[in-house]
Order: structure tokens, then C-alpha cells, then sequence
């Protein structure tokens, strides 16, 4: 899970300097992952190197669904987590800039995702998306922020819903800024 809020944050990072969008371009109140690509077909970012840091701002549990037993460990694990601070750095590149890829937001095609809201534009940004895997449950994902062309800063929830441990929620933080040239390689 600690993996797909850093691949969340890299993903909102590469919409940073994106117009305008409404995802629905048919109307019909859902929005696929065709037409999140469709919408990110404008967007274009600064190249150069990019510094990410996500901070995990709190992480609850329904400990009821937990043995008592393991709670304590559960919670320990859990507690430690919250404040910790992941920082990544990447190099975007001129060709990258110009035409990111559509399908870092639009999610594997094989997902059983659906799109609740997909919008940025003006400055803001807006997701949410359900996600649905027979082994383990429903997560209900939801990122707002602000972004300028050189900076980004967002807040992020996973709810993650399944019959064996009931709810989890995570919440974090995730700030960008662009940081300079890419190293020489």
C-alpha cells in the first residue's frame, strides 16, 4: 500500500502542468480509464529533475477484526509509520515532458477500477477512484491539491475495505518541486 501512495504521488507529479480537463467526455456520469487517458492527451510538464516527498499523516484500523493477540503488534507497526517521511528524486525528460504517459493515472487496464471524479485544472486537482480485488477487498482512493508548473502539494486517502480485517485508512501528504537539471548520466 506504501507503494501505490508513492506511485500516486509520482502520477500527480507528471499532471502538474496539465489544463483544464472534464474526464467525462460522454456525459453519462462514469468515467473510464479511455476517457482519463483522453484527458491527459494535453498535458504537457517541466523536464528536469523532480524532488517527492510523501509523509504518512495518520493510519487507523478496525481492531475489532483483528485478534486480540496480534492488535498490539498491528497498532506498534502501524504507529510507527505515521510521521515517517519518504523523499525520491526523478529526472523527467524532454521527450517525457512533452507527452507523459496517459496510463500512469489511468491505472492498468486489467484493474477493476472505476473513476468517481477526475479533475485538474486552473491550479487544482481533483481524484477519486474505486478499486475492487477478490483478494484483498475495496479501496476507495481520493487525492486533492494545488500545483504550479515548478510545484506540487496533495492529500491522500486510501480507505481499503475487506470482510477479513474490515477498514484501513490511510492518509497522507505528498509534496513536489521541481528541483533543477537532470544529473548527467
Amino acid at each position: 500500500m506504501k507503494n501505490a501512495i508513492l506511485a500516486a504521488s509520482a502520477v500527480f507529479m507528471l499532471t502538474a502542468c496539465g489544463g483544464a480537463t472534464d474526464a467525462d467526455a460522454d456525459g453519462d456520469g462514469t468515467i473510464t480509464q479511455k476517457e482519463v487517458q483522453a484527458a491527459m492527451g494535453d498535458v504537457s510538464i517541466s523536464p528536469g529533475e523532480w524532488e517527492n516527498t510523501v509523509e504518512f499523516v495518520d493510519i487507523t484500523f478496525d481492531e475489532t477484526k483483528i485478534p486480540e493477540e496480534a492488535r498490539g503488534m498491528m497498532t506498534g507497526m502501524l504507529e510507527g509509520m505515521k510521521g515517517q517521511v519518504n523523499t525520491s528524486k526523478n529526472c523527467v525528460t524532454p521527450e517525457e515532458a512533452e507527452k507523459p504517459a496517459a496510463e500512469m493515472f489511468s491505472g492498468n487496464e486489467n484493474a477493476d477500477c472505476e473513476y468517481n471524479a477526475f479533475e485538474f485544472g486552473g491550479g487544482t486537482m481533483n481524484m477519486e477512484m474505486t478499486c475492487q480485488d477478490p483478494s484483498s477487498g475495496t479501496a476507495k482512493i481520493t487525492n486533492t491539491g494545488t500545483y504550479s508548473e515548478d510545484s506540487y502539494d496533495m492529500d491522500m486517502t486510501v480507505a481499503i475495505e475487506s470482510p477479513e480485517m474490515g477498514t484501513m485508512t490511510i492518509s497522507a501528504s505528498s509534496k513536489g518541486k521541481l528541483i533543477g537539471e537532470c544529473p548527467a548520466e
